[in-house]
């Protein structure tokens, strides 16, 4: 009998707790009623009872459950007018809510007494800054699900005739173009950083190489002082001294449980000239973190700019992003018929706080693909996939991949993969395109091509050459190489090259492993020697940061200018024989790589870049006459100052222990032509290209540009840099060098300029602006003639901005 008093006792308790425990739950989606856009972060109150508070997510989606019956809800969101809504508590059936926007907008903030209590609320966001940034925690791991979608921004016609229907009839009412990505993120303090593409599908394509490029579009968390978006550093309203730059409003207040969420608005202050950005933050009093936060240029461009983030509170113990989202809005215009739109949305999952992870886990790359990324099948996607694909989306798969099937879109991109790396490919072979059309002043226009086999004939062999004519000094250049790339990942790379070509006197090896890009500088080339050069070379990849190379060479060298050299014994030479050993390093602590499009890029490092080179003389090997040590150096390095702009320092020095003749010896520093030239950075602007002679010299160039902080008045932006370059050199021996002329400058050389660009600006078919500057240059100190003609230079620039 008490077994059965037992179990019945049981059954009526599970009964009851069914009961007791019984939940209502009401779920939908918030949405804009014009734009049908979702509303994210709508607040939004059950049976008006303001302590059951939710917030709709970054997709304006919501659930709500509760122990008692629902029978209405109230929407609120800043900017909308506010939704009742009755509720059938029977219903279980998601719910669409549609809101009306309103006319606001943020006005002058006026408080008659005390402070405003928006800035108190933000004075305790900047001091908790440190607890609640993610990146400011010893380490964490993730794993997110990444969605890009691209489309056409089109109105329904156009004068062209294009409308909307024409390609809804190619796409079948798909988008343009969608691109998913599982990515793993893995973290320690201070900025050891690395995420590993796990699968990337995008529509059109089976082997998408670009995907890293995209990963890394918004920044991860709002907790900076400068949020750099598309290129332009804005001020975060939450930094140090944004209450005197913002201005912020408590717009509502939402209540969960025993925290309070402040919904504030913020732009900037009247009359404040800097890059700002508007929307609202969501704080949360535990902690006083954000919880949501919308933000979007203050100073619109021509393309639109916006970005949302939600964050929760993981584990008890940390703030971290949930969801981001962002939107970019290239508008169809009169001058631009076809518009785009790109929006993108991250969630967050997996979530680790401080797990055992160590250094040496790290690899070169800060983001890289996994070599599966490519290969993940559906079963992978539907699990990985935080919401299912829409049927538009799907759409977009079938078409495009038909599409790309039919056309070879991974053709293409491997076709523009090679144009990326200067390179034409023909079936085995690559076209060198950055040989097809060269200028200096000596020989003035110079056509020419490179021609080299690719991997389609040999795997990571590249046997070629290249070959170039003179039109001023009606001269051939060529030569022949071969590349061997041993290690892909350690950019071990083994080279053996001939060549008959011209090079500048006083060329430099400090800029060896910078890519090949326009420098005006070179169009000034005046003085050559011609060579004739052998040599074999080895390069690699090391300490993560490091790249070396090391060359042994021998060069035939003809001086193509009157000149003669005295040797220390007494004779006089002009060509001669040099065989040498030359080791170039480039160090970049921390530097961000990106091993994407089939090579890495580097993205830049906050710490001083090194690059070091070192030329040993070998005298009497390969009938070389010379003995020498040949060493320069370079410290480089940008730095941002907050509300004051971006100061850029360069310090050079060269160093040579015995004499050598003219071209192997320091000069080229100059770039004056005329009194009207283009601005080239770090150059000496008020003296010619061989003006002086050194070597032994320590050049100082330092640049400050101000951005637009000092004068903004409506759409014109004129923005302001500043100069100083400051240089020594010496030369022993000066009687030597015979037939030429130069100046050494142990005294120093002195000037110092102002550039104003932007003074004028055109719309380039309202898609950026094209801006045209002047500056002026002026040399002073003891190598200064005294003639303003003599020692002032002006100087004209062009930029290009997007707003």
């Amino acid at each position: 009998m008490k077994r059965h008093s037992t179990w019945f006792f049981f059954l009526v308790s599970l009964l009851f707790s069914q009961t007791s425990f019984s939940q209502y739950t009401v779920s939908g989606k918030v949405i804009d009623a014009d734009t049908r856009d979702p509303l994210p972060f709508v607040n939004i109150v059950f049976n008006n009872n303001q302590l059951t508070g939710i917030s709709t997510d970054i997709n304006g989606k919501f659930t709500y459950n509760s122990e008692v019956r629902i029978d209405a809800l109230l929407c609120s969101y800043v900017g909308y007018n506010k939704v009742t809504l009755a509720l059938d508590s029977t219903d279980v059936k998601p719910i669409l809510i549609t809101m009306e926007s309103s006319s606001f907008e943020l006005g002058e903030i006026v408080v008659k007494a005390g402070e405003n209590p928006a800035n108190r609320i933000i004075r305790n966001v900047i001091r908790n800054k440190d607890i609640n940034n993610p990146e400011k925690i010893a380490s964490f791991r993730y794993k997110s699900y990444n969605k890009v979608i691209y489309d056409f921004d089109l109105s329904d016609t156009t004068e062209d005739g294009i409308n909307k229907e024409d390609f809804d009839e190619v796409f079948k009412g798909g988008h343009l173009f969608v691109m998913e990505s599982v990515t793993e993120r893995k973290f320690i303090q201070p900025d050891n950083s690395e995420e590993v593409i796990l699968g990337t599908k995008v529509s059109g394509f089976k082997h998408a190489s670009f995907a890293p490029l995209a990963t890394d579009i918004q920044p991860f968390s709002f907790y900076n002082d400068i949020l750099t978006i598309i290129d332009i550093d804005y001020l975060n309203p939450i930094s140090n001294g944004s209450l005197t730059k913002y201005d912020f409003n408590i717009e509502d207040t939402l209540y969960t449980g025993v925290d309070t969420t402040f919904i504030l608005s913020y732009k900037p202050q009247p009359g404040k000239n800097f890059e700002a950005l508007t929307g609202l933050l969501y704080v949360n009093t535990n902690t006083y973190a954000i919880q949501n936060v919308i933000a979007k240029p203050f100073s619109r461009g021509y393309i639109d700019v916006s970005l949302q983030q939600q964050y929760r509170f993981v584990d008890g113990k940390q703030w971290f992003p949930e969801q981001l989202k962002f939107e970019l809005v290239l508008h169809q215009t009169e001058d631009l018929t076809i518009g785009m739109r790109a929006g993108g949305v991250s969630f967050i999952q997996e979530v680790e706080l401080y797990p055992d992870i160590k250094k040496k886990d790290f690899s070169i790359d800060a983001i890289r693909m996994d070599e599966m990324a490519n290969e993940r099948d559906s079963l992978y996607w539907e699990e990985h996939r935080t919401v299912p694909l829409s049927t538009q989306e799907e759409t977009t798969y079938q078409v495009m991949d038909s599409l790309g099937a039919e056309h070879n879109f991974d053709g293409m991109l491997k076709f523009f993969e090679r144009v990326g790396q200067n390179k034409i490919p023909i079936g085995p072979i690559d076209l060198d395109i950055s040989r097809l059309l060269l200028y200096n002043k000596y020989e003035g226009i110079r056509l020419g091509m490179g021609i080299y086999t690719n991997d389609k004939l040999i795997k990571d062999v590249a046997i070629g050459g290249y070959f170039g004519y003179g039109f001023k000094d009606s001269a051939w250049k060529y030569g022949v190489d071969g590349k061997w790339t041993i290690n892909h990942d350690k950019e071990l790379v083994l080279a053996a090259r001939y060549e008959n070509t011209l090079q500048e006197t006083g060329k430099s090896y400090l800029g060896y492993f910078r890519p090949r890009s326009f420098d005006f500088r070179t169009f000034l080339a005046s003085q050559m020697d011609n060579i004739e050069k052998k040599s074999v070379s080895i390069g690699m990849r090391a300490m993560r940061y490091a790249k070396i190379n090391v060359a042994f060479s021998n060069t035939l060298v003809d001086p193509q200018y009157a000149y003669t050299f005295q040797t220390g014994e007494g004779y006089l030479i002009r060509g001669y024989s040099n065989t040498d050993i030359t080791f170039n390093l480039r160090y970049a602590h921390k530097e961000k790589l990106i091993n994407s499009m089939g090579q890495r890029f580097g993205l830049g490092t906050k710490y001083p870049v090194l690059t070091l080179t070192y030329t040993g003389g070998m005298k009497g090997v390969f009938n070389s006459i010379f003995a020498y040590h040949k060493i320069e150096a370079r410290i480089e390095e940008s730095i941002y100052f907050r509300n004051f702009g971006e100061s850029r320092f360069r310090l050079d020095a060269g160093y040579i222990n015995k004499p050598l003749p003219y071209g192997q010896l320091f000069t080229g520093e100059g770039s004056f032509v005329r009194n009207w030239s283009v601005l080239i950075k770090n150059s000496f602007m008020t003296a010619t290209p061989y003006e002086f002679l050194s070597d032994r010299y320590v050049h100082f160039h330092y640049s400050h540009d101000f951005g637009s902080i000092l004068l903004h008045i409506g759409n014109w932006k004129p923005t302001f840099s500043i100069y100083q370059n400051i240089g020594f050199g010496t030369l022993s021996h000066p009687e030597y060098h015979q037939n030429i002329t130069f100046q050494t400058k142990e005294k120093g050389l002195y000037e110092s300029g102002l550039q104003v660009d932007n003074i004028l600006r055109f719309n380039y078919f309202k898609v950026s602006y094209v801006g045209f500057g002047a500056g002026a240059f002026m040399r002073y100190g003891p190598y200064a003639t005294g003639r303003f003609s003599d020692d002032a230079v002006f100087t004209f620039s062009m930029t290009v901005t997007t707003k």
